[in-house]
């Protein structure tokens, strides 16, 4: 350590420094020599603490960034009463979604989807597109998902969607994770209920 440094010096300078009747001309000059060999010594050692440190924080970075890469993966469940608003017609059939509900790390909250259904196969139909969900003190996480949607003899659908978390503000700024979503879509109504359920990490 730095005081074991100094603790050596002062034996070093104890041992170097003329005693009983040399000359004042050759003190000076051993003490000269001494002073020099203690700046080298000082020097040294000011480097050496210095480059403990540097390591010092360079590990503690990089143990910070392995905890944020290797985050754990906590569930996530939600609930959301939606809303659904067309934005073209079938066959690509484009609705911007609106639910208001609650579920984990984001309280009482909202999402905003934008949905294209592709009525141009056979069932079932596939659907894509984006979601922002919004916690309930404001910050927000961004999803892309993908899913089909079955009809039913009578004209519901039930849909299903995977959802991938892409990041997002706040604290959901590294987010990650996936999750899915279960609906009974209704043609003749424009309301409904919606459910999560998987995993985040952030």
């Amino acid at each position: 350590s730095f005081n074991k440094i100094i603790k050596r010096l002062q034996l070093f300078l104890r041992s170097k420094i003329p005693r009983g009747s040399t000359s004042i001309k050759t003190k000076h000059k051993t003490m000269k020599q001494v002073f020099q060999r203690l700046c080298i010594c000082l020097a040294a050692g000011i480097i050496l603490l210095s480059c403990r440190k540097t390591a010092s924080f360079q590990q503690q970075d990089e143990v910070a960034a392995s905890a944020k890469t290797h985050g754990t993966m906590l569930p996530l469940k939600g609930t959301y009463e939606t809303t659904n608003e067309r934005l073209s017609n079938p066959p690509m059939l484009l609705q911007r979604i609106t639910g208001i509900g609650q579920s984990s790390h984001l309280g009482e909250g909202k999402f905003v989807a934008l949905s294209t259904l592709n009525l141009t196969t056979a069932p079932p139909f596939s659907l894509s597109g984006t979601a922002t969900f919004y916690a309930a003190n404001g910050d927000e996480f961004y999803t892309s998902f993908a899913g089909t949607a079955m009809p039913r003899p009578d004209g519901i659908m039930d849909v299903v969607m995977n959802h991938t978390i892409q990041g997002g503000t706040g604290r959901f700024e590294e987010a990650t994770g996936n999750f899915t979503g279960s609906a009974i879509g209704d043609p003749a109504k424009l309301n409904g209920t919606i459910t999560y359920k998987g995993t985040i990490s952030y």
